[in-house]
């Protein structure tokens, strides 16, 4: 991430978080957790490592960002008194590459060139990815879902059965746009892209597409538009 980049002259420390612990935020090279932690405000990183538990009370920037468990972005709960109302909270994920077994969370937009997650999800803003692949286990929602190759089924594995089983594995957003787009188990208000695939247990507004659509049997779209001759 090139806006909070140390000339080279300078060093940036790593933090390791075994069991239970805090930091504060700032700019560090390699941060490693097994357990729980929190940290203070905004982090800026080369890599963003956990196993367990993670709550930022800020944004989070790294070249690469892998979680097995939960990560949560969050505000710092405040008195009525100091309530702003100022709606959707500014802070973001932001990273090159971006792999979640488990669960993220945040209230504003997750941007990465590179995203995989097998698990669930709710993003306050907007999804974003040059390469995006969803396997949703648990109820997920964003505002809205970008990128050039977006792919969204229903995760298999054992590995989080136990955390899921109860819960339905649906993903519902508002609007979902980009080149080739495959999905499952989606409810969207509006899908628009080059070449889109419906497939099993999707319920769909409107559809717009330039080059194919394919609707499975078990999907319902209320309009499609092809706009190759627009």
């Amino acid at each position: 991430m090139n806006n909070h980049n140390v000339s080279p002259s300078d060093k940036r420390n790593d933090i390791s978080i075994i069991g239970e612990g805090s930091s504060a935020g700032g700019v560090y090279g390699k941060i490693k957790v097994v357990g729980d932690s929190s940290f203070n405000n905004n982090l800026y990183c080369d890599q963003f490592k956990c196993t367990g538990t993670s709550v930022i009370y800020g944004s989070l920037e790294s070249d690469d960002i892998k979680i097995t468990g939960t990560l949560t972005l969050t505000e710092r709960a405040v008195g009525a008194e100091d309530e702003s109302g100022s709606g959707v909270s500014g802070f973001h994920a932001k990273a090159e590459k971006m792999k979640v077994v488990g669960e993220f969370h945040l209230p504003g937009d997750c941007q990465a060139e590179n995203l995989k997650l097998n698990g669930c999800f709710t993003v306050g803003g907007m999804l974003t990815a040059e390469q995006m692949t969803l396997k949703i286990m648990g109820p997920s929602e964003a505002r809205e879902i970008g990128g050039s190759i977006i792919s969204v089924k229903t995760g298999r594995g054992k590995l989080l059965e136990g955390l899921f089983s109860s819960n339905q594995s649906i993903l519902k957003v508002n609007m979902i746009e980009g080149d080739d787009i495959e999905l499952e188990n989606t409810v969207a208000e509006v899908v628009r892209g080059d070449k889109i695939k419906i497939g099993p247990g999707c319920r769909i507004g409107k559809v717009e597409y330039r080059s194919s659509l394919q609707i499975h049997s078990q999907s319902e779209v209320l309009v499609q538009r092809n706009r190759s001759m627009d």
